[in-house]
């Protein structure tokens, strides 16, 4: 499968896969149950795994062209 994506679109993507992981380390620390915990583990690897495939993009990039007005 191929998809392309526009840099700021890119930049957000992997923002928001980032973010997800980290929450799902929180969510790993917290879990008692050892089968939810490895099924949790094993979906954090497969974000990295897909992080890993995107070329280097602009961290904040997703943020050019939106700046707010100060009043």
């Amino acid at each position: 499968m191929e998809l392309r994506l526009e840099t700021e679109e890119a930049s957000l993507l992997l923002q928001v896969i980032r973010n997800r992981v980290e929450e799902l380390r929180l969510e790993v620390r917290h879990c008692r149950d050892s089968e939810d915990r490895a099924y949790l583990k094993h979906k954090e690897r497969l974000l990295n795994a897909i992080l890993a495939k995107f070329p280097e993009v602009a961290e904040g990039a997703y943020r050019r062209g939106f700046i707010r007005a100060r009043v």
